[in-house]
């Protein structure tokens, strides 16, 4: 299977720290976007993203960023 588009909603992305599916949620206080690493442990989270896309390729970025860094 190849890469998921950034665009599909049907597929979660991964946590850049603890590889957990993490879930991009609306918040309904500032109409934004965010998503949170459902693991206790681990503190990954990103908010204030205008859409579900820009949470998401957020995200990705954030997860590509952090492998970098540990090759």
């Amino acid at each position: 299977m190849g890469r998921n588009a950034v665009g599909d909603v049907r597929w979660g992305w991964q946590c850049p720290r603890c590889e957990t599916d993490v879930p991009v949620t609306r918040d309904s206080g500032s109409e934004t976007f965010c998503w949170a690493c459902p693991q206790n442990t681990c503190p990954a989270v990103g908010f204030g993203f205008r859409s579900r896309r820009r949470a998401r390729i957020a995200l990705k970025e954030y997860r590509e960023r952090y492998q970098d860094i540990y090759r």
